[in-house]
């Protein structure tokens, strides 16, 4: 059995006239089991879903305490600093993954997405790759390739992996989200984009991305009035769980809109 000891040090300051300050140390005992890890590990997922990603983060940091060579455990810390727009600490978890278990395509596929996050498309494209590799049906990473192949001016190719995703997983908003984005960042088909983006809002009104998306597209259109209206909503729902990035896009769209 594996057992890791975390000692603490509390300071205790005890106000007597004849009493001098003293430090009580304090012994916090984590002990290692397959099911302690599972369960951790399904806690910090369940978290995720819910937008609970400080939570998460705090539970994924104490799995990789008790059981530091659980790949799947600094993944989801990654995935738990990504959905903080921490994509600095979120690249080095996933890298840590990487590096324990070289083998899982979603690893690759992460980093693949947290690298076009960074504006680096040939290094995303390239660990997309390694993903598709490993497991030719990993979603996210045929995604991130047909939104770097949209970049490059690819826009076949991209359509092609787009409709090869969603044939996949359907019931995934953020492939019909991406392929609306793209649609509208390369001006391929603006109404479309828009039939697109309303999908993906229709089947997850959690995602504040997707009514700034939305947003971008009413004000491409003119329709201020509706523009607002998604933009108001983006920030209203960064605001619990707290996503300071995600409102400073959307507050500094809304000033142009405003203007």
């Amino acid at each position: 059995m594996k057992i890791i000891i975390i000692t603490l040090s509390i300071l205790m300051i005890l106000s007597c006239s004849e009493q001098e300050n003293s430090i009580i140390s304090e012994e916090i005992t984590y002990e290692y089991s397959p099911q302690a890890s599972l369960d951790l590990y399904v806690q910090g997922h369940r978290f995720i879903e819910q937008g609970k990603y400080k939570e998460a983060q705090k539970t994924y940091e104490k799995l990789i305490i008790i059981d530091p060579e659980f790949s799947k455990a600094w993944e989801g810390l990654a995935d738990s600093s990504l959905l903080q727009s921490d994509l600095s600490q979120a690249k080095n978890h996933i890298e840590k993954a990487i590096e324990i278990n070289p083998s899982i395509a979603s690893h690759y596929s992460k980093k693949a997405l947290i690298l076009y996050y960074l504006d680096e498309y040939d290094p995303s494209e390239r660990f997309a790759n390694y993903a598709l590799d490993i497991d030719n049906n990993d979603v996210r990473a045929i995604i991130v390739s047909a939104a770097v192949k949209a970049q490059k001016g690819l826009l076949d190719q991209s359509n092609e992996l787009f409709e090869s995703a969603i044939s996949l997983e359907p019931e995934d908003s953020s492939i019909y989200y991406w392929k609306a984005k793209s649609f509208r960042e390369f001006e391929i088909d603006l109404n479309q984009s828009m039939n697109l983006i309303n999908t993906a809002i229709s089947m997850d009104r959690s995602a504040p991305a997707y009514f700034i998306e939305r947003g971008l597209l009413y004000y491409t259109f003119g329709d201020l009035e509706k523009a607002e209206i998604d933009l108001l909503e983006a920030i209203e729902i960064s605001k619990n769980p707290r996503n300071q990035s995600i409102i400073d896009k959307a507050n500094k769209i809304l000033e142009d809109v405003r203007n």
